[in-house]
């Protein structure tokens, strides 16, 4: 139970039992500073306070004025109020207002008292008004002036000047307090009466375009009203909330500063006299500060029945034989209304209960009365107890009175609360399902009658009615709609589905959904109802709900092994081990359900789909689905998967799929937008892509004269390769890919390949009649018959190229270069290319060479060339480093 609650049960208990406390005598209310929120500017002073003509002696207010001036600075001859004496003041008859005031030199306070006595004001009254028209009170340097015009009598508004029949210290305070007595005797003579008032908040002048203008303000007793009339402006907020300073231009600050200056030097100026038996109930209920606030009357009595004193919140009465009650004004007024003693309450029997809302109970002969500012009524016998047990006081007010239709058959509606009696049982609706309740048109609304009790549980509160249930957690609540409601309770209500945080909606009296804490529930015309819980719930309106493609669920959730899944129109979620709930819909869906689904290929989706530009895919824990505009749904899994997503995925070299993957007798490949994926025996999965691509089309792929790739690409900085089962595919930037396979391959790579010395090829391989061969940056490879495939580099490739080649004087390379200690040489058909540091590479040809081979060639006779051979006429001379060699040309 809510511990306030538990307060407000126990004091009805006693409340009910008619109980009352013992309490200790009232004490006089002291002075203190005052306080704006205090301030009722319909009642500034009590009459009692005002006419309390007794209320201070001579010595005591010349104590007062000692007080407030302990230094006095006497100017223009004129002493402090304190030191000031009146001479030879005039003797004056009595009259209407007045008795006879005897005359004679008197200091300040004997005058101020005896005026007060002759005229019945209060001296404390006298003493308030010196102080907020002249100040005189605490001036320590007073002028004449301010003596001569000491309370403002005869002195208007608006620079008019005094009446001089008024001048002097003794006809203000005369004059002042006679004129006050004639608005107290003749209210109808003068602008403000009881009642409500238009007050101006500022003088014209100084408002002279009106633009502050005026407050209702309701006046509540003659004093108040005498002030008004003596100072016609009442204070704005401004003066308010800066109490003791200034506000703004539309302030005006005497009345203000008459209740404020009570208040600081007298106490409370509304405050009457509260003693005896009444104090005590008083001061039980918190006094000034309490339930009935301050006095606004003494005792009356009312023949020999009862008497009674007036408090601002209520009444304390006394009758006879049963002692003293407080009654609060929301009580009191339903008490009255219901006849008051002689109706059906009778007399009070307990002590006021109220809550801070405002609404008080309280026990009477006929019962107890609950009532607040909208209303009150007798608690029915048929349910206080439940009543009581439900918060009672906490309920707020009555709302009528108990209704029945047979002896038991009752009903009560209170202002947060409903009580239903029958022969068995009494029915209660309160708190958070009583506001949803209500709110939905009670029992003429959709939830109807109460069936039974709430109960409860940590996570809430369930109570059915006849056309559904009323669920709360904390303080909100909403009704669920029967459809919903039989399902709520099939799962397990508040513990699976937790408090619903709106209402349902409904297209037709079985087609309705309506969201919970942990849930959604929907109903259909054409299948059984729907509960989408916890993280299916979440993921579900993160593709927003039925407008979304998931659509419409189609059942609960439903485990395997494996994990939990639920259908709907569009698709399906299931729970996942790694990425929590996910959705697979649409095509995604029908290929993965024809992968075999959670048990298939791919298995369990691993995150939600997600799009570039150019297509999207949802991951799945073997596999990926990719959909582009061109191809649908196609799957990368398997062996493809992991390199296919080391190159980037969608956004990568090869992009996305264009066809499932597919095998040959040979190998498994996959096609993607930038390239191929291949399975080679060697090198596993290998991605062929861009000009590599294209060129092992060409060679007719996979069945042609390449083969299968044997590795990815790689590069060295001034080109990039790949290597297949019979040829390396080679790109440079002048040349694109160009091929090197069959004869060549082997003796190029035997060089260094693309490393070595001869380089990349500039050319793919060609044939002619006599040989094949082909050209790469550091030479050519040439295939002879003789030597098979030999390389031509360096310098001589230059000197081959100059005899003329393959066609030219010396024919097709014979072998490999040879070197020994002095040189390094090429064998052609018919001559040799010499190569020595000193000289370069020369050619030997016919018919020099014949002749130079006969006698031993490098190392026979004549040795090395030393350069090459020049024609004269008919013969051919050639010299070498042991002599010439001529020859007919």
């Amino acid at each position: 139970m809510d511990r306030r609650i538990g307060v407000v049960v126990v004091a009805l208990v006693a409340l009910l039992s008619g109980l009352l406390v013992a309490v200790a005598p009232a004490v006089p209310s002291p002075a203190s500073a005052a306080n704006a929120a205090d301030f009722q500017d319909g009642y500034l002073i009590s009459d009692r306070n005002f006419l309390d003509s007794g209320s201070l002696t001579v010595d005591e207010v010349q104590s007062f004025l000692n007080a407030q001036v302990p230094t006095c600075r006497a100017n223009d001859g004129m002493p402090c109020l304190k030191d000031y004496v009146a001479q030879s003041t005039p003797s004056l008859a009595a009259n209407s207002y007045c008795s006879a005031f005897p005359g004679g030199t008197m200091s300040a306070a004997r005058l101020i008292v005896t005026v007060s006595q002759v005229c019945g004001i209060s001296p404390k009254v006298i003493l308030v008004m010196l102080q907020k028209e002249q100040g005189l009170i605490t001036d320590t340097s007073p002028s004449r002036g301010q003596y001569s015009a000491a309370l403002g009598q005869g002195c208007p508004d608006g620079g008019v000047g005094c009446d001089p029949a008024f001048a002097g210290f003794f006809y203000q305070i005369y004059g002042a307090a006679r004129q006050f007595q004639i608005y107290l005797k003749f209210p109808k003579s003068f602008s403000y009466q009881l009642g409500w008032n238009n007050i101006l908040y500022q003088a014209s002048p100084p408002d002279t375009s009106g633009r502050c203008g005026t407050k209702r303000v309701f006046i509540q007793n003659d004093a108040t009203r005498a002030l008004y009339v003596y100072t016609p402006y009442t204070p704005n907020q401004a003066a308010l909330d800066n109490l003791y300073g200034t506000g703004d231009f539309c302030s005006a600050y005497g009345n203000r500063n008459f209740w404020r200056l009570y208040t600081d030097w007298f106490g409370n100026p509304v405050g009457d006299r509260v003693t005896g038996e009444y104090a005590a109930v008083w001061q039980a209920l918190g006094g000034s500060s309490g339930v009935l606030g301050s006095p606004t009357s003494d005792v009356v009595c009312v023949a020999s029945r009862y008497c009674q004193q007036s408090f601002r919140g209520g009444t304390i009465f006394w009758f006879p034989g049963r002692g003293v009650f407080g009654v609060p004004t929301v009580v009191e007024t339903m008490w009255r209304n219901l006849g008051f003693i002689d109706g059906a309450p009778g007399f009070p029997t307990g002590v006021v209960v109220c809550a801070a809302d405002g609404t008080c109970a309280q026990s009477f002969d006929g019962g107890v009365i609950a009532a607040d500012s909208s209303g009150g009524s007798l608690v029915g016998r048929h349910v206080e107890d439940a009543w009581l047990a439900a918060g009672g006081v906490a309920l707020g007010g009555a709302r009528g009175p108990e209704l029945c239709s047979n002896g038991t058959d009752c009903a009560q509606l209170f202002a947060r609360a409903a009580f239903y009696s029958s022969a068995k049982r009494v029915l209660s609706v309160t708190g958070a399902i009583f506001t949803a309740w209500s709110a939905a048109g009670m029992s003429n609304g959709p939830s109807g009658f109460p069936t039974a009790n709430a109960v409860c549980t940590s996570a809430g509160c369930t109570q059915t009615f006849s056309g559904g249930l009323i669920v709360s957690s904390g303080d909100r609540a909403q009704p669920v709609p029967l459809p919903i409601a039989a399902k709520f309770t099939a799962i397990g209500g508040l513990a699976t589905t937790g408090a619903p945080v709106s209402a349902a909606t409904c297209s037709s009296s079985t087609s309705c959904s309506q969201l919970f804490d942990d849930a959604r529930i929907d109903t259909f015309p054409d299948r059984a109802a729907v509960a989408t819980t916890k993280g299916f719930l979440d993921t579900w309106a993160a593709s927003g709900f039925e407008k979304g493609l998931l659509r419409r669920p189609m059942s609960d959730a439903s485990c395997s092994s494996l994990t939990c899944s639920q259908p709907f129109e569009g698709g399906v979620l299931v729970g996942t081990p790694s990425a929590g709930v996910v959705a697979v819909f649409g095509a995604y869906l029908d290929a993965w359900k024809a992968s075999g689904g959670e048990k298939g290929s791919l298995g369990l989706p691993t995150g939600a789909d997600s799009c570039d530009r150019k297509s999207c895919s949802q991951a799945f824990q073997r596999g990926v689905l990719v959909w582009t505009p061109a191809r649908g749904v196609l799957t990368v899994s398997s062996w493809f998967l992991s390199p296919w997503q080391a190159k980037g995925a969608t956004s990568g070299l090869l992009g996305a799929p264009t066809a499932n993957a597919s095998c040959s007798s040979l190998t498994c490949s996959q096609r993607f937008q930038g390239g191929v994926l291949v399975g080679t025996p060697s090198a596993g999965v290998v991605a062929v892509f861009g000009a590599y691509l294209d060129a092992w089309k060409a060679s007719g792929g996979e069945k042609g004269s390449l083969g299968l790739p044997t590795g990815a690409d790689s590069c060295d900085g001034k080109s990039c390769s790949q290597a297949f089962q019979r040829g390396v595919l080679v790109w440079t930037p002048a040349r694109g890919v160009l091929t090197v396979s069959s004869w060549f391959l082997s003796p190029w790579q035997a060089k260094g390949a693309t490393s070595g010395l001869l380089g990349a090829p500039t050319a793919n391989a060609s044939c002619s009649s006599l040989t094949c061969s082909q050209r790469f940056q550091g030479g050519v490879l040439v295939g002879t018959p003789s030597a098979g495939v030999v390389a031509v580099f360096g310098a001589y490739l230059d000197a081959w190229k100059a005899s003329g080649g393959e066609k030219g004087s010396l024919g097709l390379p014979t072998g490999a270069d040879s070197c020994d200690g002095n040189s390094c040489s090429i064998s052609f058909q018919r001559g040799i290319v010499v190569w020595t540091s000193a000289r370069g590479a020369i050619t030997v040809a016919p018919p020099v060479f014949d002749a130079w081979q006969a006698a031993g060639g490098v190392s026979g006779r004549y040795g090395l060339p030393l350069s090459g051979a020049t024609r004269s006429g008919k013969t051919i001379t050639q010299a070498f480093e042991r002599g010439n060699i001529t020859a007919a040309g």
